[in-house]
């Protein structure tokens, strides 16, 4: 009879899964809704300004953490195939636990903080493998192939590498090329934080610098210094950000780079993001108007107190808001925005009518005509079926079932951010590790 050990198997996601599953965690962020698939626009300029990076990356030092843990196990001669698995996790374990001893409580950056010691549901290489392959801190096969042909003896660092006339299958598996495992490595007592050393700062800076083809994020790295670093809360109102891609236009235009202009590209993703967030409001807007007529219909009065909660935030665009999100939505290229991203479906369509429709009021009063109307409607309803029909909520009849207990809090309308938190959180990183000049 099998153990329950030998019974219970590993389940290796393929490259193509593992795509799809980080997408729908791109879009799950901060728990933002996407029936409209306004996501592309996020997607496609987090990937085209800070390429490598997710939604799941927290702190700089992962990106020498997750090498490390590999190189470990590489080193530990008890760390055979059939135990690769459990002694990463416990590697794992150890390394959260020595970051929860000596990181302040408040810091929401330890990958499995909040569940320790259990592990997490994405573990740190999960969230960061992609960033290592694309900095070049990794390279050989796929990161689920290399533990499932584990030969600790083909896991090496590039400094080991040396010319030999081995059999192909014999060359590593996989090479990692970042600074050596430190000394306090998987000591009990070990005092381990997110704090970079000066070299491994420097060693980062220079990697992310050395990006080709060249990237924004590799150019705002570069630029990097004592007094110089993002300060804001949004990549393109950020003073140092905007430094950068100017510096990335003077140096790297080009007729084979993208974006031509980085400039021009931060400005579109401004207005991208304020046009993606109108939509959600009107999608939220259109479903609790839908809500409301269900409750009528169904003889269930008084309305609740929130019932045209979305309604009047959506108003509040032109009341409050002095029209600052309109006009950044109004002037907005639709045509540069498709030469810098590509929006799948019919989502030029949503987004040029909706730009439309906006550019044309004046007063809030002009919502309920121009956006909460019977063609906004259709063209809303029919995108939302396309996408998600299983749970779409704005389909009159099909959708009464999925209304049902929408309200306030539902939705959340935000902005996109493009991955913006976790970047410049990583570049502050690299920023304090720097040596002083």
């Amino acid at each position: 009879m099998a153990s329950p050990q030998s019974i219970a198997g590993w389940i290796d996601i393929s490259p193509a899964a593992l795509r799809k599953l980080r997408a729908e965690l791109e879009l799950r962020d901060k728990s933002v809704l996407d029936e409209m698939g306004v996501g592309a626009i996020h997607t496609g300029y987090a990937d085209l300004f800070f390429p490598g990076t997710s939604v799941l990356h927290t702190r700089a030092r992962y990106l020498l953490f997750v090498p490390w843990i590999y190189l470990g196990l590489a080193g530990n001669p008890r760390a055979r195939a059939e135990r690769v698995r459990e002694l990463k996790e416990k590697t794992e374990q150890w390394l959260t636990g020595r970051l929860r001893t000596h990181t302040e409580e408040n810091d929401e950056g330890i990958i499995g903080g909040r569940v320790y010691p259990a592990p997490p549901a994405q573990p740190p290489d999960f969230a960061y493998w992609s960033a290592l392959r694309e900095y070049r801190l990794y390279e050989g096969i796929p990161r689920a192939q290399l533990l499932a042909r584990w030969d600790r003896a083909r896991v090496i660092q590039r400094k080991d590498v040396h010319t030999r006339e081995d059999r192909v299958d014999q060359q590593p598996l996989g090479l990692f090329d970042v600074p050596p495992l430190p000394a306090w490595w998987m000591q009990e007592d070990a005092d381990v934080s997110f704090q970079l050393a000066p070299h491994e700062a420097e060693f980062l800076r220079d990697r992310l610098a050395q990006r080709r083809p060249p990237c924004l994020l590799g150019v705002a790295a570069a630029l990097l210094g004592k007094r110089l670093r993002p300060t804001a809360k949004t990549v393109w109102g950020d003073p140092f950000m905007r430094r950068a891609a100017e510096v990335f236009d003077r140096d790297h235009s080009g007729p084979d780079l993208h974006p031509a202009s980085a400039v021009a590209a931060l400005q579109r993703a401004d207005g991208a993001s304020a046009l993606a967030e109108l939509v959600r409001a009107i999608y939220a807007a259109l479903v609790e108007a839908l809500r409301e007529q269900d409750l009528r219909a169904a003889g269930r009065l008084p309305l609740p107190d929130d019932h045209a909660y979305y309604r009047e935030y959506l108003r509040s665009y032109w009341e409050e808001d002095e029209g600052e999100t309109v006009r950044r939505a109004c002037e907005l290229p639709l045509q540069g925005l498709m030469a810098d991203i590509h929006l799948p479906g019919r989502l030029p369509e949503l987004l040029a009518h909706v730009q439309a429709r906006v550019s044309t009021i004046r007063r809030a009063s002009g919502v309920h005509t121009k956006l909460l109307d019977n063609t906004t409607l259709e063209l809303f309803t029919g995108l939302e079926w396309d996408r998600k029909r299983t749970r779409a909520r704005l389909p009159r009849r099909d959708g009464r079932g999925r209304r049902e207990g929408f309200g306030q809090g539902t939705v959340r309308v935000a902005d996109i951010n493009y991955r913006w938190p976790m970047v410049s959180r990583m570049l502050r990183d690299i920023q304090e590790g720097l040596p002083d000049v």
